[in-house]
């Protein structure tokens, strides 16, 4: 599904008389709040539905835009999240970072308001339960890949 979005701009004409429009693809827009939330403190990693996890099993799985939706309008965006939360941290201050960060990111990198944001959290771990539930998948993952582009052939 292709949300392009061609109405969010600075639309107009510049000094030297040409037309111009400037537009945000949504997956642009979800791809700087994925970044941006992953340098929270508190916040482990993105989750998704369903349909990301299947995604991911036919792609490499590094998807910044897993669990992230985002709508985006010609001056202003509305931005949900599902999240895995960090165990012992305060989620109610995590989210406010979180808010802040991604609402000045989007508006730094696109000029666009973030009026929405929600923030779903999922699961929490432990960084310890984290790390080995979605590394060991990761280097699962690898190893196969490995085995693909270097096929070894058995002998009988």
């Amino acid at each position: 599904m292709d949300n392009k979005t061609n109405v969010n701009t600075p639309e107009g004409t510049n000094v030297a008389g040409i037309k111009t429009k400037l537009t945000f693809d949504d997956q642009v827009v979800k791809k700087i709040a994925g970044i941006a939330v992953s340098e929270i403190p508190g916040i482990l990693g993105l989750s998704g539905n369903a349909i990301t996890n299947l995604t991911d099993k036919f792609t490499s799985g590094n998807n910044p835009t897993k669990g992230i939706s985002a709508e985006v309008g010609t001056k202003q965006v509305a931005i949900d999240l599902d999240v895995i939360g960090e165990y012992g941290k305060n989620i109610a201050q995590v989210f406010d970072a979180a808010t802040k960060k991604v609402a000045d990111e989007v508006k730094n990198m696109t000029g666009l308001s973030v009026i929405e944001f929600n923030m779903n959290v999922d699961d929490v771990m432990s960084k310890e339960q984290y790390e080995e539930k979605f590394e060991n998948k990761k280097k699962d993952d690898s190893s196969e890949e490995q085995h693909k582009d270097n096929p070894t052939r058995v002998l009988e």
